[in-house]
């Protein structure tokens, strides 16, 4: 894969980069995120840890959009989580009531 080239692109293919980079120091994988969808997906181990730290990416992915992370859906077995967020404007989760 060519790295040069994506940091030449757009701010959001760059951020998309970083994020690539570094989940692979975490345990946990972003699965799914880009410019034209607000939905999150991660793969994570289930601890305390784990789910405290994609909370936490998902809350920083979706404040760069000036929206805030809201938990859709978390299915898990005794070791591994996939776990979903929605990034959503503010008058979105009280309208909805998020």
């Amino acid at each position: 894969m060519n790295f040069l080239c994506l940091l030449s692109k757009s701010m959001p293919s760059r951020v998309l980069l970083l994020v690539f980079l570094l989940s692979s120091c975490s345990d946990s994988l972003l699965l799914s995120y880009g410019d034209d969808t607000n939905f999150l997906l991660f793969d994570h181990p289930n601890s305390e840890k784990a789910i405290a730290d994609v909370r936490a990416r998902a809350e920083s992915l979706c404040a760069e959009r000036k929206q805030l992370a809201v938990k859709t859906e978390s299915v898990c077995s005794l070791s591994s989580c996939t776990t979903s967020y929605q990034c959503a404007s503010k008058a979105d989760v009280v309208q909805d009531a998020l």
